[in-house]
């Protein structure tokens, strides 16, 4: 123990002794180059915007509304539904997976106005069970 208390004490003394000299003014960060943010639902959005190559953003998934049609966990039974309504309805029409189930929705509404006219005219074509949900939607870009 005598020996290990003189050895930590001359460890500590010497160890710092060292003198580093560090500027951070010479340091040199990289340009910063963030995406460009695009909302399509703005006034003063432009196509050209959207295509141009220097954009490598992805159109965002907002809050919105769709018509739920149906649900089940066969995956089957879920295209076939889907494909049967693409022949009746012009809206774009989804298959969700939430575990344990597909879920097939349609549209892509920014205002339950519109999700309820809708399920009104799904409720006269016989599918009664139909109900509005709120989801993430990718609505139409305006072009």
């Amino acid at each position: 123990m005598k020996i290990i208390i003189p050895i930590l004490v001359f460890n500590l003394i010497y160890s710092q002794n060292k003198k580093i000299d560090f500027n951070p003014d010479l340091l040199i960060d990289p340009e910063l180059n963030w995406p460009q943010i695009v909302n399509p639902l703005s006034s003063s959005f432009s196509s050209k915007v959207a295509i141009s190559s220097n954009n490598d953003s992805i159109p965002a998934d907002i809050e919105g509304f769709r018509v739920q049609v149906f649900a089940t966990q066969d995956r089957r039974k879920a295209e076939d539904i889907k494909e049967e309504l693409s022949f009746k309805i012009d809206e774009g029409i989804h298959i969700i997976f939430e575990a344990p189930n597909y879920k097939v929705r349609i549209g892509d509404f920014l205002d339950r106005d519109n999700a309820e006219k809708l399920r009104m005219t799904l409720v006269k074509e016989g599918l009664s069970s139909s109900w509005i949900v709120r989801t993430k939607i990718q609505p139409k870009l305006k072009e």
